[in-house]
């Protein structure tokens, strides 16, 4: 048998002595004889283990652990798997950190007690106190990074900081539209409408095409949130976007997406009474409400064609609609011929008929 002493051992394997005596000193590494004098004495069969502790060591495995493993007294997998999440940790922690250091340097600090003032107030949005991150946000909102603020929007479980967060991009404008349109595809549905949410309040036009992408998300919250933004952010695209999803999705959606055409206004004439010709009476249902809700008298014609629509749904949501404009002869006449289909929308003609007649006269009495 072949013996190598300490010193040999430590040249060929790049250790030092002194950590052989440790490893010896733990039980890890024993060398298997003794010499005379009581020197260690190692064999090839020590260094192949020794070579076994370093590899496991490369590993990010502590002493204790290597010391168990080698004696078979870890499972492999459930170790590797516990350490995969321990790496992982670390490497979101140093990319955090990288991102602050970045967000440091674009700042173009000039001096060191302004970095050190950006520290203290980025601990402050980091705070565990609600109330500190809150009373930041409010109190600083145009020094806070944008990352930071983006951060408490993805977040944060107060929602008066999200809506603080929120309140202190939407001043940004431009640089805040872009961080926000990034996170619209987050896997997260509730930071998809966190960042929905921002969106409206910032009304920038830009961001239409990237909300109505949302419209017919797989999460209903998600897909009404996109709605309720585009009604607030208004024009002709967002009207658009919103008139062909019309008659699509949940009961909720549906009531958001037509609330979002009667908040945009004019601009959403032309193609909700485009939707009112569509295949699917879900969608032109929808379409005779919305119309109603925009309350423009050129609707009366397309509403009144739509009293006598194959279906009922929208048959009682045009007459709805109908009764939402000033009355003329040709929407009393309509009241009355859908009196005589019956049904629901028989009795909603009915009603209206009466309601609008007495309406009519009791103005004529004013006069």
């Amino acid at each position: 048998m072949e013996w190598m002493q300490i010193g040999e051992v430590a040249r060929r394997t790049g250790l030092t002595t002194r950590t052989l005596r440790h490893y010896d000193a733990l039980g890890l590494l024993i060398p298997s004889g003794r010499s005379g004098g009581d020197y260690r004495q190692y064999t090839l069969d020590d260094v192949r283990r020794l070579l076994a502790i370093q590899h496991l060591k490369s590993l990010g495995l502590g002493l204790t652990e290597i010391a168990a493993a080698l004696t078979d007294g870890l499972d492999p997998q459930t170790t590797l798997r516990e350490h995969i999440e321990a790496v992982e940790e670390r490497i979101a922690a140093e990319q955090a950190l990288l991102q602050r250091l970045h967000a440091l340097q674009a700042a173009s600090h000039d001096d060191w007690d302004d970095v050190l003032a950006a520290v203290e107030l980025s601990e402050r949005v980091r705070h565990p106190d609600g109330v500190v991150r809150f009373r930041a946000a409010l109190e600083f909102p145009d020094a806070i990074t944008t990352d930071d603020l983006i951060d408490l929007l993805r977040g944060d479980p107060e929602p008066g900081v999200r809506e603080a967060a929120t309140w202190a991009l939407v001043r940004r404008g431009e640089t805040a539209l872009s961080a926000l349109v990034a996170h619209l595809a987050d896997p997260d549905p509730g930071v998809r409408t966190q960042m929905t949410h921002a969106l409206g309040k910032l009304r920038d036009p830009r961001a239409v095409d990237a909300l109505a992408s949302l419209l017919e998300d797989p999460v209903p919250e998600v897909a009404a949130k996109a709605a309720h933004a585009l009604g607030q952010l208004g024009g002709a695209a967002a009207s658009a976007a919103l008139a062909a999803v019309l008659g699509r999705g949940s009961a909720s959606q549906r009531g958001t997406t037509v609330t979002a055409l009667g908040a945009v206004g004019t601009d959403a004439f032309a193609p909700v009474v485009a939707a009112l010709g569509a295949p699917a009476s879900a969608t032109r249902a929808d379409a005779a409400e919305a119309l109603g809700l925009l309350e423009d008298p050129r609707a009366a014609d397309a509403l009144i064609a739509a009293t006598r629509d194959d279906d009922e749904e929208v048959r009682v949501a045009a007459l709805m609609a109908l009764a939402s404009l000033p009355a003329t002869t040709p929407i009393m006449d309509a009241f009355g011929a859908a009196t005589l289909l019956g049904g629901r929308s028989g009795a909603v003609a009915t009603t209206l008929l009466a309601r609008t007649a007495a309406r009519a006269e009791g103005s004529g009495s004013r006069e």
